[in-house]
């Protein structure tokens, strides 16, 4: 009986091999064709894109992405230069992040195994974007604006010196004189007598002192006298006597009138007059332009202590109280081009009056923008000092006529 059960339960090899068979063609049924494939990690890459030249500067527009991988990953770092790439590849990568046209492209290499974190600094390329910052724009300001041009009266005839630069040198001469105000400021005219009478005088104050007046008080604040010649020759500020230069006849002169550029012009030139003194050697502005590495212009790279303040005073005003009038590309190379230099002027409180700071986002860069194209400055010396240094004279505050 015991035998008879056991050879029962003894299966024949060749029913083994057929059950085998059968087994295979289900699993094929249910389409298992071999042990399953090694899963594939993805993780995240995020931080922050920003300026080496001032901690915590962002940039933003910058691009980051993946290289040497099969893979989409890209991002565009917001207003606070934040980036995230997603869906990347466990292993070692290689990120590179760029800010055309005035960043130096910068890739990292690095082994990721898990989401982490990759803040990156981009160094600034060292180039100025523009050859002459007055002459970017002439929608910063204009005829819109208020002035404080106010009263012309015309005082007679006097004696005075000017600087010509056709003569390149001081001249003194019986000039027709006008005080002019602006606003609580009284500003004295001087015209050579080379315009042959006070009504002709007069005409060129109407053309020059409304937007003359439309400069910030802290412009104004030394600009005691206008010294008006005819014939050709630059535009000029000077400290020592807190006068402006005009030679009215100028190719450069009617340039400004013509496509609106006197404001700017003016802005530039009254720096020279009312900040140069207190700022072009201050150990603070140099510092500033040490850290910055690149000057706002050509001309402002070539003359660093003369022209510098001048130059970055007419950004600094766009960007800060007229940024809408910016085109978006000019607005973000204004912005990230000398950020030392705008935070030293933030510092120095300047009394901008009438005019309000207007927060406005940096634009975001884009792949294809390129710096505006190079020419020669429309630049030059300023007068001399004058045979005696006068002393500088803080006047009042600025009002507005519209």
């Amino acid at each position: 009986m015991f035998i008879s059960e056991l050879r029962s339960r003894v299966i024949h090899p060749g029913a083994i091999a057929l059950s085998m068979i059968v087994a295979g063609l289900a699993s094929a049924s249910c389409g298992e064709t071999g042990p399953p494939a090694a899963r594939t990690s993805s993780f995240a890459l995020h931080g922050t894109v920003t300026d080496r030249r001032m901690a915590g500067l962002a940039i933003p527009g910058a691009s980051v992405r993946l290289e040497d991988r099969p893979t989409t990953a890209y991002s565009e770092a917001d207003s606070r230069g934040r980036y995230r790439l997603s869906g990347v590849p466990e292993g070692r990568i290689r990120v590179a992040a760029a800010a055309p046209p005035s960043y130096e492209p910068s890739v990292v290499d690095l082994y990721v195994g898990a989401d982490r974190t990759l803040d990156i600094g981009l160094a600034h390329t060292g180039t100025p974007p523009f050859w002459g910052a007055l002459w970017v724009s002439p929608e910063i300001l204009g005829p819109d604006d208020g002035t404080s041009f106010g009263n012309v009266t015309y005082t007679g005839r006097g004696t005075r010196s000017l600087f010509d630069r056709r003569a390149n040198a001081w001249i003194t001469v019986n000039a027709y004189l006008f005080d002019v105000r602006f606003g609580e400021r009284t500003v004295e005219w001087q015209f050579n007598p080379e315009f042959g009478s006070a009504e002709a005088a007069e005409a060129e104050i109407e053309t020059f002192g409304p937007p003359l007046g439309r400069l910030p008080a802290a412009l104004l604040a030394n600009v005691r006298e206008v010294d008006v010649n005819a014939g050709s020759g630059l535009f000029g500020g000077n400290s020592y006597d807190g006068s402006l230069l005009i030679h009215t006849e100028d190719a450069v002169t009617r340039l400004a009138v013509d496509d609106g550029f006197l404001e700017e012009l003016f802005m530039h030139e009254a720096a020279h007059a009312s900040l140069d003194s207190e700022h072009s050697y201050s150990p603070e502005w140099l510092a500033a332009q040490h850290a910055d590495g690149v000057a706002i212009s050509d001309y402002a790279s070539h003359f660093p202590l003369r022209e510098d303040v001048a130059e970055t005073i007419v950004p600094y005003f766009a960007v800060r109280y007229r940024p809408g009038r910016l085109t978006a590309p000019i607005r973000w190379l204004m912005t990230m081009t000398t950020p030392n230099r705008l935070a030293y002027f933030d510092d120095q409180n300047l009394d901008m009056s009438p005019y309000a700071r207007q927060p406005y986002p940096v634009a975001t860069p884009s792949p294809t923008w390129t710096l505006p194209a190079r020419s020669d400055a429309l630049g030059f010396e300023g007068p001399p000092a004058p045979p005696k240094k006068l002393s500088l004279k803080r006047t009042a505050p600025l009002a507005v006529r519209h």
